[in-house]
């Protein structure tokens, strides 16, 4: 049971995306795509698939990000990353704590970080410069995208526990319902290129 619900996931967002839809962005389907494919080798034991995963976790929220920049303001900039610098701050000294565990993956983090970190500080002044419900929706997303990293880290490289396991897929799943929603909203509003 466990295997069809993980595997269920993203498909679900897919088909309620394109359905409920009016101005379908393919890149947002990418994003669901990668996530998809990280959640997979994040699931398989070894190093080699944590190295996967971490490298389509990167371009998930890589796409992420691309999408979002399609829709904030560009006098935002500094405010978003004056934003970011907690985030990163905190998401390296996590990194700090699992640096001989991540080998490989190390450069693949640190980005990692710098994204999910921009992403989250998007999140905010974007929702402090127009508090909406679709700015309360990218908000609540990038909050957990932020907070589920931390979880992986725990389960991954301190202590393997299927309620911490359960707790990052919760934080993922509820993620990714609420960027959809983001995306909903977004959408079907038909502004292109416009503040958020």
């Amino acid at each position: 049971m466990r295997e069809v619900s993980f595997l269920t996931r993203m498909p679900i967002f897919f088909v309620l995306y394109y359905l409920n839809s009016e101005n379908k962005k393919l890149l947002y389907f990418l994003t669901l795509f990668l996530y998809q494919l990280s959640s997979v080798f994040y699931v398989q034991e070894g190093m080699q698939m944590f190295f996967y995963g971490s490298v389509m976790s990167l371009l998930f929220k890589a796409s992420v990000l691309i999408l979002l920049c399609s829709f904030f303001k560009k006098n935002n900039t500094h405010a978003i990353l004056i934003a970011s610098l907690p985030f990163f701050v905190i998401y390296l000294y996590i990194i700090q704590f699992v640096i001989s565990a991540l080998v490989d993956s190390y450069f693949i983090w640190i980005m990692n970080a710098l994204i999910t970190s921009l992403i989250g500080g998007i999140g905010i002044i974007n929702y402090l410069n127009n508090s909406s419900p679709k700015t309360f929706w990218l908000l609540i997303s990038a909050i957990l995208l932020l907070v589920q990293v931390g979880g992986l880290f725990i389960h991954k490289f301190y202590m393997y526990n299927m309620a911490i396991y359960q707790i990052v897929i919760l934080a993922y799943t509820f993620s990714q319902f609420t960027f959809y929603r983001f995306m909903i909203f977004k959408d079907n509003e038909g502004l292109n290129n416009s503040t958020l």
